[in-house]
Parts: C-alpha cells; sequence; structure tokens
C-alpha cells in the first residue's frame, strides 16, 4: 500500500532540533534564515529567495509587491486556475483585485490551455497564478507563450511541485516570482513557512520591507538611505518607521 502521508521530519531530526534549542538560539529571523535563503536560491536557481511563515502568505506576499510596485492597481483582473488551494484565490480578494476563474487540463491539471487563451482574448488579465499541483508540470512554453503574447505577468505557485522540472528547469524559475510551502506536509519542512523567490532585485526589496510590516531594516543600505532621503526622515527614526 502506498500512503497518502509520511512524516517528513524524522525522530532525530526533532531530537537535534530540542538539542539546538537547549543552546539557546536566537528564534527569530538571524544568520540561519540568510543561510537557508541562500541555499534555497542557489538550487532552485534564482537570485533571490525570501522566507515567510506560509505558502499562504508567500502568495499574499506576491500580488501586495506587484500592488506596492505599481505593477498592477486595485481592480486588476487575475487569472486563478480553478484546481487550486483556497490561498491562492483568497489574496486575491483580499488585496481589491478581481478573481477570474480558469478550467482545468485533466492531463496535468493546471490550466486549460484553450479557455486560459480565451480568458486573455476576453477580459484582458495583468496577471496569472499558476498552480503546479502533486508534482506535475505544466507545458510552461506554451504557458509562457501565451503570458507573452498577451503582456500578463506570470506568478507561479510550486508549493506542491518542489522539484519538479520542465525541459531541466525546475519550477519556480519560470515566472516573475514564485511561491513555496515549507509547511509539515510538503517535501521539505521548517514545520511551518513559506518561500518567495524572484529574480527582480526591486521587487525582492518590496517583498522583505512587506514581509517586515513596511519596516526599511531588511533592505540593502542605499535603499534604506534613499527612502530616508525621499520621505525626510532621520537614521534613527528609520527604525521606527512604517514607510
Amino acid at each position: 500500500m502506498i500512503t497518502l502521508v509520511k512524516d517528513t521530519i524524522s525522530n532525530s531530526e526533532i531530537d537535534n532540533l530540542v538539542d539546538w534549542l537547549k543552546t539557546y538560539p536566537r528564534l527569530t529571523k538571524g544568520p540561519r534564515t540568510l543561510e537557508f535563503e541562500q541555499k534555497w536560491s542557489d538550487w532552485i536557481g534564482t537570485k533571490n529567495s525570501l522566507f515567510c511563515n506560509s505558502g499562504s502568505s508567500a502568495n499574499l506576499l506576491m500580488l501586495q509587491a506587484l500592488l506596492e510596485n505599481n505593477r498592477i492597481s486595485r481592480g486588476s483582473k487575475v487569472v486563478v486556475p480553478s484546481v487550486a488551494w483556497a490561498t491562492d484565490l483568497a489574496p486575491v480578494m483580499q488585496l481589491g483585485l478581481e478573481p477570474i476563474l480558469c478550467d482545468a487540463d485533466l492531463n496535468n491539471l493546471s490550466v486549460d490551455l484553450e479557455h486560459l487563451e480565451n480568458l486573455f482574448l476576453l477580459h484582458d488579465p495583468d496577471v496569472l497564478i499558476l498552480v503546479s499541483v502533486l508534482g506535475l508540470s505544466p507545458d510552461m512554453d506554451a504557458v509562457m507563450d501565451l503570458c507573452d503574447r498577451h503582456d500578463v505577468i506570470l506568478l507561479e505557485d510550486v508549493c506542491e511541485s518542489l522539484g519538479t522540472t520542465y525541459k531541466d528547469q525546475k519550477l519556480g524559475t519560470f515566472g516573475l516570482m514564485s511561491s513555496f510551502s515549507t509547511f509539515f506536509g510538503h517535501h521539505l519542512s521548517t514545520i511551518e513557512g513559506g518561500i518567495v523567490c524572484t529574480d527582480d532585485s526591486e521587487l525582492s526589496e518590496v517583498l522583505k520591507s512587506i514581509r517586515s510590516h513596511g519596516w526599511d531594516r531588511d533592505l540593502n543600505m542605499d535603499t534604506q538611505f534613499q527612502l530616508q532621503q525621499d520621505w525626510d526622515i532621520s537614521e534613527f527614526n528609520s527604525l521606527y518607521t512604517f514607510y
């Protein structure tokens, strides 16, 4: 019998975690987080990775970053697959965007390409959230071609398909941003957690700020200095400014 779910964290790993906690380490974001983000980027094949509290939050972060960076606006249309997780659809509604559901391809459970193109022609959406389920890969050549021809931003939800490749390229490296989940039930687990990946350095800075409620503390020094100049904020007050 093949079981639906197996533990992704062994007893020995839990013992190691207990031993590490007994060293009284820093428990919030610190050097280990930065190391993990870099190793994730190196393995996936993106320039930037941002660790957060869940794959659901990763989806929310991607859309909010597009809003904050003026890539889209309130009321923009977003295509969401009809076979997806609830938190692919929820942030679209939370952020005042208009969701449009796309039918599924029964072979790979991704978007039906014919229906997708019809939606692009009929609704002229700004964003497609492409969800890859159960380790299956969409036809990325066709999806990328449609997005390019209709000027649609591609976001990838790869929470269920970590490590899946399309023509030797890992899913999560095709779109402008991609989301992953490291929840207990997924391939690699931090018990709770999620990740956003992008090659766009400007969006990466926006994502870091949103993760920290609008602070500039995680941003590079040039960006911090520019924000302080733009908003006439002193170096001391910048520590407590929510841009």
